[in-house]
């Protein structure tokens, strides 16, 4: 029995290896900023809650002071209206004339009555001593001083009465015209009290608003500031970062080969002596 051929052997094969480190102390320094970030990371961030200024003393007052003067012109409006509708539904009252007759009118009807009865005794008088007291002609002339009498009585009564009547018409009139000029004021004092308020209010707003965002600055000033510390040490890591990225690379490169039936220890060697020459060569280009 034949036995097998052995399989063929694989051909030789040497087998490089190349390795790429930064010089020592880069590549400590670059370990270090890993470290530093990778704590920063860990530890998270404690961010302040933002202040919001709250409202000022005077933006306080004038909100209490538009509170409570809610409705205050009101009482003017109500006076207003008031005087107008009475003004408007009033009207003139005919009999209103007597208070302002003349008190004393019943002395001057007497003063005329007393006149014409001197005058009557005066006629019977006359009649009499010429005989003819009871006469026609008496009994005319007596009609006639009547006559005369009532007229005057009835003239003086007249102009009484008109002038009442002129007095009363008059007042009339000058209570309507009070009623609207009253109306007018009282309008006008709760407008010019609403206005002056609301100056008030708005002079209080204003200078309170100043306050506040004044108040509001500092506070954003404040935040801004705390947030700077909080992420100035990631800022720093950043930078340096940067720094390293945008320098002149400083690694070394060391290549080993390996071939059949070559001493691992002495490539090792080899290569350790290789290596510290690269690094060697790479400082002295820095220096």
């Amino acid at each position: 029995m034949s036995r097998p051929s052995p399989a063929p052997m694989p051909p030789d094969v040497t087998t490089q290896t190349q390795y790429v480190r930064e010089a020592p102390e880069i590549e400590a320094r670059k370990l270090g900023l890993m470290d530093t970030a990778r704590q920063l990371a860990e530890t998270g961030l404690s961010i302040p809650t933002q202040q919001v200024a709250g409202f000022t003393g005077n933006q306080q007052d004038a909100f209490d002071m538009q509170r409570q003067g809610l409705g205050t012109y009101q009482n003017y409006l109500d006076n207003a209206a008031n005087m107008a509708y009475q003004g408007s539904v009033s009207q003139y009252d005919p009999q209103s004339y007597q208070q302002f007759l003349n008190p004393y009118q019943q002395y001057v009807t007497q003063g005329i009555e007393d006149q014409f009865a001197k005058a009557m005794n005066q006629s019977n008088l006359q009649a009499a001593k010429a005989g003819a007291f009871g006469g026609a002609r008496q009994g005319v002339e007596q009609a006639n001083l009547a006559g005369a009498q009532a007229q005057a009585v009835g003239a003086s009564l007249a102009q009484g009465y008109g002038q009442a009547q002129q007095m009363a018409m008059s007042d009339f009139a000058n209570q309507q015209q009070r009623l609207q000029q009253g109306a007018r004021l009282a309008a006008g004092l709760g407008q010019q009290q609403q206005q002056q308020q609301a100056a008030d209010v708005t002079g209080l707003l204003q200078t309170g608003t100043l306050q506040q965002q004044r108040d509001q600055m500092e506070k954003d000033a404040q935040f801004k500031q705390q947030m700077a510390q909080i992420y100035e040490p990631y800022q720093r890591v950043g930078f340096v970062s940067d720094i390293f990225q945008g320098s002149p690379t400083s690694a070394s490169s060391l290549t080993m080969s390996t071939a059949p039936g070559t001493n691992p220890l002495a490539q090792a060697v080899g290569a350790g002596i290789t290596g510290l020459a690269a690094y060697q060569g790479f400082a002295n280009q820095g220096k």
